[in-house]
């Protein structure tokens, strides 16, 4: 069940996973649910999977997306799904550009840009902000 499903498409969509098993050049091979694979993306809680469910496993071959299976929770038996490979199979292979209103581009500029602003009255340090015991 090999399509052109890509490693960065899944991330885009179902972000990282919860556990990986073995590796891209992990030259073991390992067989599980009727799939031969050398590297396994575990998702345990997911709450936007294309199936509708909250498990997922996908089996890669190096860079190949080999299949996928989920399950609901748990207490169910895994089982085979294409809900994921017709939602990607058409997806850009690159992630999505950046929500500009959420993370607009920085000016350029040779001055100085502090990356947070202090809440309390500035001194040498010696202390946390926030802690009065010096003051």
């Amino acid at each position: 069940m090999s399509q052109a499903i890509r490693r960065n498409a899944v991330v885009a969509l179902l972000g990282t996973p919860d556990l990986t098993e073995g590796s891209l050049n992990d030259p073991r091979l390992y067989d599980e649910n009727g799939f031969r694979f050398n590297e396994k993306w575990t998702y345990r809680h997911l709450t936007s999977d294309p199936a509708g469910v909250a498990m997922r496993i996908i089996y890669w071959w190096r860079y190949d997306f080999i299949g996928t299976m989920v399950r609901s929770s748990g207490d169910e038996n895994w089982r085979p799904d294409t809900r994921l490979v017709e939602a990607l199979t058409n997806a850009d292979s690159r992630l999505p550009p950046l929500d500009l209103s959420r993370n607009p581009p920085v000016e350029p500029s040779n001055e100085h840009r502090p990356v947070s602003r202090l809440t309390g009255p500035t001194d040498l340090g010696g202390h946390r902000e926030g802690d009065d015991s010096l003051t």
